[in-house]
Order: C-alpha cells, then sequence, then structure tokens
C-alpha cells in the first residue's frame, strides 16, 4: 500500500530537496503544495507524478484539506520573501514597526497555520509515528538568555516548531521531529559584496561578524536536506538534526573555497568584524544577518544546543550525503564573485 507525504515549499528549496528524495522512494506518493498549481515549476512537478494541490499557509482551513490522508508531512514556513515584497515594507510603516517584526508576525502565522491543521483530529490521527518532520532553527532569544531580541529570522521558526505545539498541541508534538539547516552554501548569491569578496588586488575576502575559530554548519540545501527529513522520518519522534554537509569555520570555509577554485590559499583571508561594520550600508537586512553571525560566536548557530548531524546519522545506517564546501565550489558558477 502506498503512503503519502504532503510537501510544503516543494517549489522552494527545501522542499525541492524533499520531494527529489521522495521521488525516488518506493511506496510513497507526493502531494506538493502551492499557490499557483497552473506555475511552470508546479506543472513540471506535475510532470513528474506529483499531485499539486493548491494550499494557502495563511487559510488553515485549506491546510486541513490538504493534510487529510498525509502518512507523513515536512513543513516549512518563509521569511524573506515578505521581507523583500514592497507591499510588506510598506505596510510596516503603516503599522509602525519594522520590517523584521512583520515577516515575523507573517511567517509565525504560516507556521500556526500548519501547526493548526495538522493537529486537527482527521489529520493527526493519519499521521505516522514520526508525521511531521518541521525545519525551524534554534530560539537566538532563548538560547542567547535574552541578548538577541530581533533575530526574527530565528524565532518566528522556534516559537512555533517547537514552542507552540509542545503548548498547544501536544498530541501532535508528540509525532513530531525536527530539521534545522545549516548556512545555506548558496547564500552567497546574495551577498557577493561580503562572502567572498573579490578586493581590489586580486584577493579574496569574507568580513563578517563572526569569531575567527567559532565552528557554524554549511548546507547543500538543494542536494542534501531531503536525506535529513527521510532519516528523521524513519525515527522515532522528538529528534532535531542540524542539516549540514561540512561543519568548519569560517576562515576555513575560504580556504576550503580557495582549493576547490584551484586557488593559492594565500589569496583568500577572513576578517572578523563588528555587527554594525558588517551591516553598514544594509538596513534592516544587513542588521538581521549580521547579528546572525555573531550569535553563530555564542552561543552558535546551533544555540549551544546538542542534536543529531549528519555524521550520527550515517552510524544509524542512514544515506546522508554530506556534500563539503571544497565539492559544492567544484559545482558551482562562480562568475559573480569573480567578475565583481
Amino acid at each position: 500500500m502506498s503512503r503519502t507525504i504532503v510537501i510544503i515549499g516543494i517549489t522552494g528549496n527545501q522542499g525541492g530537496s524533499v520531494a527529489n528524495v521522495y521521488l525516488n522512494e518506493p511506496g510513497w506518493r507526493i502531494r506538493g503544495l502551492t499557490r499557483d498549481p497552473n506555475s511552470e515549476s508546479s506543472k513540471a512537478l506535475a510532470a513528474k507524478g506529483v499531485d499539486m494541490v493548491k494550499a494557502d499557509l495563511h487559510d488553515p482551513s485549506s491546510l486541513v484539506q490538504a493534510f487529510k490522508g498525509a502518512n507523513l508531512i515536512f513543513s516549512v514556513t518563509d521569511f524573506w520573501k515578505p521581507f523583500f515584497n514592497p507591499a510588506n515594507v510598506e505596510r510596516a510603516k503603516r503599522e509602525g514597526i519594522s520590517i523584521g517584526q512583520l515577516c515575523y508576525n507573517l511567517e509565525y502565522e504560516q507556521g500556526k497555520s500548519i501547526a493548526d491543521a495538522a493537529a486537527h483530529p482527521e489529520v493527526v490521527a493519519g499521521l505516522d509515528e514520526t508525521g511531521l518532520v518541521a525545519s525551524t532553527l534554534s530560539s537566538a532569544r532563548g538560547c542567547s538568555q535574552g541578548k538577541y531580541q530581533q533575530l526574527y529570522h530565528f524565532d518566528s521558526k522556534a516559537d512555533i516548531f517547537p514552542k507552540n505545539i509542545e503548548e498547544q498541541h501536544p498530541e501532535l508534538a508528540k509525532k513530531t521531529s525536527y530539521i534545522q539547516t545549516g548556512y545555506f552554501m548558496t547564500s552567497w548569491h546574495y551577498m557577493p559584496h561580503r562572502w567572498p569578496g573579490k578586493q581590489s588586488d586580486g584577493t579574496f575576502l569574507a568580513r563578517m561578524a563572526t569569531a575567527p575559530d567559532a565552528i557554524a554548519p554549511h548546507l547543500d540545501v538543494n542536494a542534501d536536506t531531503g536525506y535529513y527529513v527521510r532519516a528523521l522520518a524513519q525515527l522515532p519522534p522528538g529528534k532535531t538534526a542540524m542539516a549540514a554537509g561540512e561543519w568548519c569555520s569560517w576562515g576555513s570555509w575560504m580556504k576550503k573555497w580557495a582549493k576547490g577554485m584551484g586557488f593559492d590559499e594565500a589569496k583568500v583571508g577572513y576578517e572578523q568584524v563588528s555587527v554594525e561594520e558588517m551591516s553598514e550600508g544594509g538596513g534592516e537586512f544587513g542588521k538581521e544577518v549580521a547579528e546572525m553571525y555573531e550569535y553563530t560566536t555564542s552561543p552558535g548557530y546551533d544555540g549551544g544546543v546538542p542534536m543529531l548531524k549528519g555524521e550520527d546519522l550515517r552510524k544509524m545506517g542512514f544515506e546522508i550525503p554530506m556534500t563539503t564546501v571544497e565539492e559544492y565550489t567544484k559545482k558551482e558558477d562562480w562568475s559573480l564573485a569573480l567578475n565583481v
């Protein structure tokens, strides 16, 4: 008998990776949620056999229908797309709040809609022992003992998964595990002036607010995320895993990047700067990102909370590719960085 996984965000990075894994997993049917079943990305997935269903993360009733009959749900919410929506920028001004606070509110609303729908009696009863794998991040406010009050894209996730469902939906919480995602290796696309920044003398320098020896998780999100989700779904609930292909400092990242590019290590460098220096000229986006890099120093990107890593899952017998920085570097097109 076939089983059904419902994938939220199937046209995005994380959901797309989960879909790629389950398309090759015998006995599974995939139901993908989309706001527009007629989009090119939705049609492409439908052509592969995915059942694309129209749903809205801000409409819990549409999610209940989409979740019915599911054995497994993969949940992911979105902070950054609303952040860069000009209409939301104007809305934040009208409401007298920052764009970060508004996007916290919007992402929290998405997560609550997912949790409320998954906890519906007709849905939760049909879920597997581990029936919800939710993408989240550490609680910056909690893990830093209140130091970081406005690291919104961390707390908007953590305040729902796990905080809200443990408080409001205990039966769902008993069937839930969590995946945290490391720094996306693709993030350089959005910050080419900082990482890896090309200098006037032809060298490359990364300037970030993380201490030079602070170890951080790095993830090839499109290639590896789905394998972590599959592993968590096969384990008893209540687990948290950090999805990362490699853990290393940013200084080490630059050296690994140089090796993948075939450059002399002397051609790259790393410099720690303050939050103010890193965020200069970047507005609220720059501050949000720079504080994340500082947070990575202490208590750590994972909040200093122990959780499963890729090597732990491998020892349990799961297939976890764990793409390294060097491997990712070799397959990427770096023209955006090289031609600055």
